[in-house]
């Protein structure tokens, strides 16, 4: 089941370059063949004051992101799955990581 996550209110902070997804020594590649990227995010909730760290699962081109910049997941969705281990798993993904446009440059 994929839960798609409203991200009103929420800032996400590139804390991590986009790298290939591995599955068995290998990047990962979407049905149609495109590749996916792992990209790591700060999700900062000021209302509540508290941040997380997630890795967003993203296919396409290589996402070409700056460390600490502000950015938008598009579409970001939320799908659990259970490991051979038995353990539940946080997967997010996302179709695209775009620049935040509401995000101030400094000099």
């Amino acid at each position: 089941m994929r839960t798609e996550i409203k991200i009103d209110g929420t800032r996400f902070r590139v804390a991590g370059t986009a790298r290939p997804k591995q599955v068995r020594g290998e990047q990962a590649s979407t049905r149609d063949g495109r590749p996916v990227w792992t990209v790591r995010l700060t999700a900062i909730e000021a209302e509540r004051n508290t941040a997380e760290t997630i890795w967003v699962e993203v296919p396409g081109d290589q996402p070409e992101l700056t460390i600490d910049d502000l950015v938008v997941p598009v579409c970001l969705v939320y799908t659990p799955w259970v490991n051979r281990k038995g353990e539940i798993v946080r997967a997010f993904r996302a179709e695209a990581i775009t620049p935040d446009p509401t995000a101030r440059k400094t000099a």
